[in-house]
């Protein structure tokens, strides 16, 4: 059992393309007492990232369209309302992972690759929720 950080109140907004995927990381989530907020959809919007008032957003980076993660990114970092907001980006494409490392970086994104190690995702998770918007680290399997 990884380590209880008042967890119950920590709402973690997920948004992927895969339903298989979404379901898999809510219920990661909810074995560990956090409150997941399930988005299978896209394109998601600041307005419904604003609305779910979550602590943590994990988001696909979609192989068919990356350059709209960065701009929903990047937008979310001009709103004041989310520019604060700790982003964990997960992709099945390391290549691509590691080729947007830059403005990963840039935007205050941790990457992690899919399929990950257990312990991985829920480091990532501490680090982005002990440290607000943190340092882009890259944690594969």
């Amino acid at each position: 059992m990884h380590e209880q950080t008042d967890r119950h109140s920590k709402r973690v907004m997920v948004v992927d393309y895969d339903d298989a995927t979404t379901d898999f990381i809510a219920e990661l989530l909810q074995g560990e007492g956090f409150a997941p907020l399930c988005y299978p959809v896209w394109p998601v919007s600041i307005a419904l990232i604003e609305q779910a008032q979550a602590h943590l957003l994990i988001l696909d980076l979609g192989l068919d369209n990356p350059s709209a993660t960065l701009d929903l990114l990047s937008a979310l970092r001009r709103n004041a309302h989310t520019r604060g907001l700790p982003v964990i980006v997960n992709s099945t494409d390391d290549r691509l992972l590691e080729r947007l490392a830059g403005p990963l970086r840039d935007l205050g994104c941790v990457r992690l690759a899919k399929p990950f190690e257990l312990d991985d995702f829920f480091v990532a998770i501490q680090v982005c929720l002990d440290a607000g918007r943190p340092q882009t680290q890259f944690l594969a399997c």
